[in-house]
């Protein structure tokens, strides 16, 4: 087949994307496949190609903004170009992290508690930080993770222990926000990093990250040794059944499709999911395609089966 890869884009995951991307198209050579690896400024430029003429499918691998929100999907939607990965709505809930965690509790999937407030509320001054840092004070406690809502590979994460150190997080947080954007507030959760795999209906291995030091944050993730990753998890039965079962019954009520990883946090014998990635990784040291090799599926395999669950769709 014919794969044209999507990478870059203009969000603040940009380099994670192009070392995604990079790998993709390594992977999808190996397997067999004619590719072609496109560097995209923003999500309009895919109008304005060429490569998509001659493309027998997509493989976007743009993290966060557009490229991971569902404006791309919709995009090669109208164009009827297949993808892998998930479609237009499944990634625009996905994406929109306080959205996701309302299916979560309607659905009785354990989450943190959380708040979420606009960039826009804050610095017009229809919410001072005084009132934001009480009420997160009040109704989720210390620590609190202040995050954007719209964001993945830890990009503008804080990690609040103290109340005196609030104000400047918050801050660090909302510059790194679109305007309008939200900012989630959320209760920390002790204890250890778990992550669910789907792939094509079919749940993988969980995998337990642990970082040398610290918590699984942007630095933790890209930097070779900083981490080391358990695959299966050793997390007894009935909870790593109940974790498992739950990331599908997200996968399905969100309707995602290839594959998607959700990321949990296990305190004791209490887990809570914190969101569903809908464009996950996808280097061979990425953690799909860790929990696909420990059943056996290589990373090129991983690859042209997306490639061509997406041209059977």
């Amino acid at each position: 087949m014919k794969v044209l890869v999507l990478m870059g884009g203009d969000s603040p995951e940009r380099e994670i994307s192009l070392q995604s991307g990079g790998a993709v198209a390594e992977g999808l050579r190996r397997a067999g496949h004619e590719v072609e690896a496109l560097d995209i400024p923003n999500v309009r430029a895919v109008l304005e190609s060429t490569a998509l003429r001659n493309a027998d499918v997509v493989f976007p691998v743009l993290h966060g903004g557009q490229g991971e929100d569902g404006h791309l999907q919709a995009v090669l939607d109208v164009l009827e170009v297949p993808y892998a990965f998930s479609g237009a709505e499944a990634c625009a809930v996905a994406m929109d992290k306080s959205q996701t965690k309302r299916v979560m509790r309607s659905a009785a999937i354990p989450t943190p508690a959380w708040l979420s407030v606009t960039r826009e509320a804050a610095e017009s001054g229809e919410l001072t930080l005084e009132a934001i840092r009480r009420r997160a004070e009040q109704e989720l406690g210390l620590p609190v993770v202040v995050k954007l809502n719209g964001s993945g590979s830890s990009v503008g994460v804080e990690i609040v222990h103290e109340a005196r150190d609030f104000d400047a997080a918050f801050e660090r947080v909302a510059a790194a926000a679109d305007p309008g954007g939200e900012i989630l507030l959320e209760k920390f959760i002790p204890g250890r990093e778990l992550t669910a795999t789907i792939l094509q209906g079919r749940r993988l291995p969980l995998l337990e990250i642990r970082p040398v030091e610290g918590f699984y944050d942007y630095e933790n993730k890209y930097t070779a040794g900083a981490s080391e990753y358990l695959v299966p998890a050793p997390v007894h039965s009935p909870v790593y059944e109940q974790i498992s079962s739950d990331a599908l019954r997200l996968y399905e009520l969100l309707g995602c499709r290839g594959t998607a990883r959700a990321d949990f946090r296990l305190d004791g014998d209490e887990y809570y999911c914190l969101e569903i990635n809908t464009i996950p990784g996808m280097t061979e040291m990425s953690l799909v395609p860790k929990a696909a090799a420990a059943v056996g599926i290589g990373f090129p395999e991983l690859l042209d089966d997306l490639c061509r669950a997406a041209v059977r769709r």
